[in-house]
């Protein structure tokens, strides 16, 4: 018998705690929506609350520019079963300015690997993967130090449009990156023919602080394109 009660106290109290977390994930969505609806309302964006099969979250507009931040789900199937993978991110991006030609990349600074050749090749590799279907714009491209050595220590530059790279680097875009708020999280920054781009993987930006800091870096980045 007291196995019984036992048995139903901890069936209760785990049921308790169940709907405490499905109350409290529920009243954060509830605090992040109201942020982001004040701050669109503040600011004169367009909010849009995301709820597709593949992606949720959240889009904010205004003019050229458009801020996203998702989950968004990629199915994997193997020989006999299929599993999820969720991923997170936060995007920036105008097709206000684009690149007649070439590509500019701008990210955290990685490990040197000391591979010579070879660590050259597999970087190149690494990079044709990631920009997909815009690699033939990356023909040429090669790592350059550019702007002040705080920039270096935290950032990589990769391009093939030194000329044009030095033009968007700006004191003001400099600064803006080195204030970066999301320190753990540094900003990957494209530019080429299909726009500009700023993304943060790994997270969805509800902080206002932090927003305001991606929206900053875009338009900064925007006046030094043109």
């Amino acid at each position: 018998m007291d196995d019984i009660v036992s048995s139903l106290v901890v069936v209760a109290i785990t049921g308790v705690v169940v709907i405490l977390i499905f109350w409290l994930v529920a009243r954060q969505k509830k605090q992040r929506e109201a942020t982001l609806k004040n701050m669109a309302s503040m600011n004169g964006w367009i909010y849009e609350s995301v709820n597709e099969p593949n992606a949720k979250g959240y889009r904010l507009r205004k003019g050229d520019w458009l801020v996203e931040g998702l989950n968004e789900t990629t199915m994997t199937h193997s020989e006999n079963t299929g599993s999820s993978n969720v991923t997170s991110m936060t995007r920036w991006f105008s097709k206000e300015a684009r690149l007649t030609d070439g590509i500019i990349l701008i990210g955290p600074r990685q490990p040197d690997l000391n591979l010579g050749a070879m660590g050259d090749f597999v970087m190149n590799v690494a990079l044709q993967k990631l920009l997909g279907d815009e690699a033939q714009n990356a023909k040429g491209i090669e790592r350059v130090e550019l702007g002040s050595l705080k920039l270096m220590q935290r950032y990589m530059i990769w391009t093939n449009q030194v000329e044009t790279a030095k033009e968007l680097l700006t004191m003001n875009v400099e600064n803006a990156l080195l204030n970066w708020p999301a320190k753990k999280v540094p900003p990957v920054i494209k530019y080429s023919y299909a726009g500009m781009e700023i993304k943060v993987q790994g997270f969805r930006i509800y902080d206002e602080q932090e927003l305001y800091a991606l929206m900053k870096i875009g338009n900064m980045l925007l006046d030094a394109a043109r």
